[in-house]
């Protein structure tokens, strides 16, 4: 036998997709031209002929119909319920297609048939499809929907839109039109996003004065869905005693003296749990006009495009380091002047954590090292202080916070010293560019990138300029590069430029409109933000957004202080 003839394969499988997809175009022109037809469907009103073996193989639920001895089994005619005719045509024709046209006008009718019939890849087309139409003024009805039907990643996903929108669904119809009993699970969320309790309030009376008549006598139960010891003392005193659904309910007016007492009492106070708290921008600490250092903490609402004060941390810094890490956000080292002089500077190791929901600072452990100018970065669940500088130098030291154990420890060092650098996590890496080292007087315009798997560090291409003061951002993949100054010869930066991880390539794009260093960013929305900074004659009360979609930034509301070397992060 020849060597040829060794090499021969005896069998192969062979998959034809293509057998199957001709098979299926052949079954559809069949039921077109009702040849080889075996059952009929009628469905309100109009009868469609198919095949009760395609059917079955495409429907659970028909297949159930004809092979467990149901009458249907038998029956050349077949009526199906709760399905509409012309929702039927279309399900058909995907099941003889795998093809259908879904729209904003029959998904729900869509989806309602594929639920019927157990055809659970076009159901969950369709859920996808509804959750990319959410809005305001439809999400509650689409919330229903999903919970009748039991779609339950829509269900979640609407929910978390109403919670995330409260502040706009209170004023759709929908919401008006809300039963009482679902109104009620909507107010009674830990979730709702809102800035004050008293905004949980005016949606309840908003929902009551839509329909006085029959909604004014179940204003004492809504009512004791609203965390009222929450709300401002002088809003319980001037509205909600005031208001005319409640002054007149004896009830009523007990859950408002009580609510009154309890928030004369601290400890009973606690036991009120906050709703949560949208996104917003914090910004604190910082250097002011008048060069003192500041512990005031200002919050930006994106929506409303105001800054509003909130509670102070508990010790005055500039030059503080900021990230968030689990719903709350940290402020790092720093450092503060003595006496109010620039001479006696303080280096601070000091922590503290503000929590946006129960709206306070607190103390938690110190660094090892007291530092300033500190770099911050969240990772992996543990919390990044890198580098820094104090009288006698600046550091490459990185020390790593776990919250868990709340505890501080050192991790490998970076290969350059840098204080006032940029800091930055894209998919899961540390990346620190910039910088002032103190031993040679010299910014740097390197960067490093630390992966915490392995606790090495590593160079990556350096900017375009050398600068200390920058910040940086990550957004889409992109790290964003923004301001700085060049110590040397005292040039403050607009220049923004913009790092390609895959390219490892840095690009300039559009510059900010204000020169600035030792500022505040965060991102939002895939919006950038940055705030404060100093641009070489005052320190900045100015804000402005850049947007990537467009390469351009917007001036938006500035901050009620002018603040250089502040934190800032979004929580």
């Amino acid at each position: 036998m020849s060597s040829t003839a060794n090499k021969m394969i005896e069998s192969r499988v062979f998959n034809i997709q293509t057998q199957a997809n001709a098979a299926f175009d052949v079954m559809q022109e069949l039921r077109v031209n009702q040849q080889l037809c075996d059952i009929v469907l009628c469905v309100g009103g109009s009868k469609f002929s198919a095949h009760r073996v395609v059917l079955a193989g495409c429907s659970p639920y028909l297949r159930a119909m004809f092979t467990n001895g149901m009458l249907e089994s038998e029956r050349e005619f077949v009526e199906l319920h709760g399905i509409e005719s012309s929702t039927m045509g279309l399900l058909l024709d995907f099941m003889y297609t795998c093809c259908i046209e879904v729209t904003v006008d029959n998904v729900q009718a869509v989806l309602q048939g594929a639920s019927m019939l157990g055809l659970q890849a076009l159901r969950t087309m369709c859920s996808h499809f509804l959750q990319n139409q959410l809005t305001a003024s439809n999400c509650l009805g689409i919330h229903y929907f999903a919970d009748i039907y039991s779609c339950t990643e829509l269900e979640a996903v609407a929910r978390q839109f109403i919670y995330q929108n409260f502040l706009d669904v209170i004023r759709m119809e929908e919401f008006f039109e809300l039963p009482e009993e679902r109104l009620i699970t909507l107010l009674k969320s830990d979730k709702l996003q809102v800035m004050s309790e008293n905004q949980v309030f005016e949606a309840a009376c908003s929902w009551l004065q839509y329909d006085p008549g029959k909604r004014l006598d179940r204003a004492c139960v809504i009512l004791q869905n609203i965390r009222l010891a929450l709300l401002e003392r002088q809003f319980l005193e001037n509205v909600v005693l005031k208001s005319e659904y409640f002054r007149t309910c004896p009830k009523c007016q007990l859950l408002i003296s009580k609510a009154i007492r309890m928030k004369l009492d601290s400890s009973e106070l606690e036991s009120v749990l906050p709703r949560a708290q949208p996104p917003c921008i914090y910004v604190m600490g910082g250097r002011n006009s008048t060069d003192s250092q500041l512990k005031s903490t200002e919050r930006y609402d994106f929506l409303l495009d105001q800054w509003i004060h909130m509670p102070s941390m508990n010790i005055a810094r500039t030059a503080v380091g900021a990230a968030s890490l689990d719903g709350v956000l940290y402020a790092v080292g720093g450092e503060c002047a003595l006496a109010d002089t620039q001479d006696d500077t303080l280096y601070l190791h000091c922590i503290e954590m503000y929590d946006p929901v129960r709206k306070r600072w607190e103390r938690k452990p110190d660094m090892k090292l007291a530092r300033s100018f500190v770099a911050v970065a969240a990772v992996g669940g543990h919390l990044y202080a890198i580098g820094g500088e104090d009288r006698a130098g600046s550091f490459n030291i990185v020390e790593c916070y776990d919250p868990k154990t709340e505890t501080w420890s050192f991790v490998n060092c970076m290969k350059r010293r840098r204080a006032g650098a940029g800091v930055t996590v894209c998919d899961g890496k540390i990346y620190v560019a910039g910088g002032y080292d103190k031993g040679p007087h010299m910014d740097r315009a390197s960067m490093e990138v630390y992966d915490p798997d392995t606790g090495d560090w590593s160079f990556a291409p350096e900017m375009e300029k050398a600068c200390s003061g920058l910040s940086m951002v990550t957004l889409d993949h992109f790290i964003y590069a923004f301001g700085g100054r060049y110590r040397h010869i005292d040039q403050y930066f607009d220049l923004v430029e913009r790092y390609n991880t895959v390219s490892r390539q840095w690009t300039t794009i559009t510059p900010m409109t204000t020169p600035r260093a030792w500022f505040g960013i965060a991102v939002f929305d895939n919006r950038i933000y940055v705030c404060g900074g100093f641009d070489g004659n005052s320190r900045l009360r100015h804000c402005e957004m850049y947007s990537p979609e467009t390469d351009s930034w917007t001036v938006i509301s500035g901050m009620k202080i002018g603040r250089a070397g502040c934190g800032a992060t979004v929580v």
